[in-house]
């Protein structure tokens, strides 16, 4: 088990290397017991692991998602904004997919399904970032010539919404 702390300045994901530490026993091969207490140390090497911002997320669907927006109005709540182009993606759907797998978020009132044939979409999404900080995020998507996303980040941390904000860019 491992733990580790997120420093103002680091990266949103961090990647941790791995190992298996064991005692090797012989054991009987009618009971599967051990035959003795006496054994030896091995390793094996896992693959690394990697923490992103969605692992450190628990998804929460707002019922009413501009109720809880327009209550986060507020001074206990903190709020980051940045506009980006998502040159990886050619449709709607396709950034919406993307952004919700990114930030780990549950997407409210329907908002991950983007109407066929429409040039403008708006993706709302809520949860909880480790902690207990409560996030909403209000994702205003734009197609022409690629996506654009206008990213809002409600939070009641600061440092948390402009991780929120980070790992899209």
């Amino acid at each position: 088990m491992g733990s580790f702390r997120r420093e103002k300045d680091e990266e949103e994901d961090a990647t941790f290397g791995a190992t298996l530490r064991f005692v090797v026993k012989d054991c009987d091969p009618n009971t599967g017991e051990p035959e003795s207490e006496e054994g030896y140390d091995d390793e094996y090497m896992l693959e690394d692991l990697e923490l992103t911002v969605a692992d450190q997320i628990q998804k929460t669907r707002k019922n009413n998602f501009q109720v809880s927006w327009d209550a986060a109005d507020s001074e206990e709540w903190l709020q980051a904004e940045d506009t980006f182009v998502l040159s990886a993606v050619t449709t709607l759907q396709d950034a919406v997919n993307t952004i919700v797998k990114i930030l780990g978020l549950g997407a409210a009132n329907l908002s991950e399904n983007v109407p066929e044939g429409t040039h403008l979409h708006t993706l709302l999404c809520s949860g909880t970032f480790r902690g207990g900080a409560e996030i909403l995020v209000r994702a205003k998507l734009a197609l022409s010539e690629g996506v654009t996303l206008n990213l809002t980040v409600r939070s009641t941390d600061q440092d948390v919404a402009e991780l929120i904000t980070a790992a899209i860019g």
